[in-house]
């Protein structure tokens, strides 16, 4: 058996911006962040999987949590194709700092290296990169907030060339409490900060022409504590968005009852539509005892396709009113919206550990509380959350990424969900999409503090780019957020990743690259579009248990085709649908090595 004992090296390197250092544990070699780890230094998981992201580590932080809310943007690659990342760093084992730093990922691979982008304390960081018609000129603007004196404010700080790791000096809006920025450039080069307001359910959004030196206040909206702001611009125009969620409840404001709401701006920012609410969910005032109604949770993330349509995605929970009180977050699913059909679809499938009728991924919470899942602590998250979009402009393909675990029995020594990376896949602008695939299929159950490998706080860049998805995260080594609050796990020194992984592992059938089980199990359906039936034939590529179902566009199970312990081979059932109505429906295989989404439309 392999053994993971590789850590990061100790590095201290003068910069153009405020230098950097790395801590000092090494116990396999000397690395510098850009080369491939050799093999005795990458994890072995178990049943012949080894950890798929094993050279990928671009810095450490004691500080696992990230973000409020959705986690934003913390990743974005620019035309030159190299990838722009920052993250909350803090000092391990004594807390003594904390900073934002950054990093760059190369084209051929390699980093710049770990780098503060701060020069006092300061945390929640979101990044973009300026637009420029010489790629050679895109710098990095960061955002972040940062004690100063009197109170908190929200900052950005722009890298004085491409790449050079050259932050400071930081400029503001300088309103004292506005804090917590998301921030976007526009395709001029205007900067627009939406920052929370703390204690208060407001966002306040600010712009910038001229990189920073003066500031203009926009708007303020309506919203939840939580900081579920995100604005972002068009690639191909002068748009840009901005999504959140907001309270329908002001006597009742929870986390997780909420809708998705949004405008647009068609001159960079400038001026902005009126806001758009794409949810209307029934709120809690609107409901009596027995009532239950689905509630976004506060993690909206929106992008822009290559037709200048817009996509949004986020994750919902089951609510419903008890004794005259909303409780909420104890199953999940992730939702899609498209601007040009108007539509709303399911994204994630329902979860094979628990195969819910209605598609929800199980937390089994107990009195309502939405942070715990089957006995696992859950840590400021649903079990099925923070979805990220990422879109492939050459095709309109979308590929929607979430944090959480289809395991709620995967829990760290401490009692905390330990997190893992899923995505989904569509072809067809969010009508239909794929059954889930686990991207990262890192179980720990049970770890110790240093052993968990709890994938947390991710961002995506919001495009594919060389056929590639990229992703930075936390690898939390103790599940739950210690930081926060020390009866929430161990504090470590977690990993910080930045993964570039090729397109295909989103897909459904393609095999797991961390597998090493051979995935070409089967699922065909003909005829397909069918009228009164259509035959389902599905292949077996090694004994085990199998359940076979059919449900509709919305998650709810139609019917259960086959289910059982089938030896190796090719199974063939049949479907009658003379009585099911017209429209999209899924045939999902579930076994012990894959699952399989097959789309079956049915016209009569």
């Amino acid at each position: 058996m392999k053994i993971w004992t590789c850590m990061i090296v100790v590095a201290m390197v003068a910069t153009m911006g405020y230098g950097f250092v790395i801590p000092d544990n090494v116990e396999c070699q000397d690395l510098i962040g850009d080369e491939k780890l050799p093999d005795y230094c990458i994890p072995y998981l178990g049943d012949g999987r080894y950890l798929p992201y094993e050279d990928s580590v671009i810095g450490m932080t004691m500080y696992d949590y990230q973000a409020n809310a959705n986690c934003g943007q913390r990743l974005k690659v620019d035309d030159l194709d190299q990838a722009h990342i920052n993250w909350m760093w803090q000092q391990y084992p004594t807390p003594t700092s904390r900073y934002i730093a950054w990093n760059a990922r190369y084209v051929d691979g390699s980093f710049y290296g770990e780098t503060q982008a701060s020069a006092t304390w300061s945390g929640y960081p979101y990044l973009d990169v300026t637009a420029d018609a010489n790629p050679e000129d895109q710098r990095t603007v960061i955002a972040y907030h940062w004690n100063e004196g009197a109170g908190y404010y929200s900052w950005i700080d722009i890298d004085g060339g491409n790449l050079w790791g050259a932050f400071g000096p930081p400029t503001s809006p300088e309103v004292v409490t506005h804090i917590w920025p998301k921030m976007c450039v526009a395709s001029n080069n205007n900067i627009i900060i939406v920052s929370g307001n703390q204690n208060y359910d407001t966002h306040h959004m600010y712009l910038t022409t001229d990189m920073g030196d003066t500031w203009t206040w926009l708007a303020d909206y309506d919203s939840c504590t939580q900081m579920s702001q995100f604005p972002r611009r068009s690639q191909n125009s002068n748009k840009v968005v901005h999504a959140w969620t907001r309270s329908g409840d002001l006597a009742n404001v929870k986390q997780w009852s909420l809708d998705v709401v949004y405008h647009i701006s068609t001159d960079n920012g400038a001026t902005w539509g009126t806001p758009v609410n794409i949810t209307n969910y029934t709120m809690p005032y609107q409901m009596v005892n027995g009532d239950s109604a689905i509630w976004a949770f506060g993690s909206s993330c929106p992008v822009f396709d290559s037709n200048d349509n817009l996509h949004i995605v986020w994750s919902v929970s089951l609510g419903w009113v008890e004794a005259n009180t909303p409780y909420g977050g104890d199953r999940a699913k992730i939702f899609h919206w498209s601007e040009a059909t108007g539509n709303t679809n399911l994204v994630s499938s329902p979860s094979t550990f628990y195969n819910d009728p209605d598609g929800w991924w199980l937390e089994g919470s107990v009195g309502g509380d939405p942070y715990y899942h089957g006995g696992c602590a859950g840590s400021w998250q649903m079990v099925a959350d923070r979805p990220q979009l990422v879109i492939d402009l050459s095709n309109n393909d979308l590929y929607c990424l979430w944090q959480g675990n289809a395991d709620s029995t995967d829990c760290s020594a401490g009692g905390f969900l330990n997190g893992e990376l899923y995505a989904s896949y569509s072809s067809d602008g969010g009508a239909t999409w794929s059954d889930y695939t686990n991207l990262t299929n890192t179980p720990s159950h049970g770890a110790a503090p240093g052993a968990c490998f709890d994938e947390d706080y991710f961002t995506a860049n919001p495009f594919v780019v060389n056929d590639s998805i990229w992703v930075t995260f936390i690898e939390d080594k103790d599940a739950g957020g210690g930081v926060l609050d020390p009866a929430q796990g161990a504090l470590t020194d977690n990993p910080v990743h930045c993964w570039v992984f090729p397109k295909e592992y989103a897909q459904p059938g393609i095999e797991e690259h961390n597998n090493s089980v051979p995935v070409t199990t089967a699922l065909n359906l003909y005829p397909n579009p069918a009228a009164n039936g259509s035959a389902v034939s599905y292949t077996m590529i090694r004994s085990g248990n199998v359940s076979l179902n059919l449900f509709d566009a919305t998650g709810r199970l139609i019917s259960n085709l086959d289910t059982g312990n089938k030896v190796a081979g090719t199974y063939n059932v049949d479907i009658d649908t003379r009585e099911l109505a017209n429209g999209t429906y899924f045939v999902i295989l579930d076994t012990e090595v894959k699952n399989v989404t097959r789309s079956l439309v049915i016209i009569h």
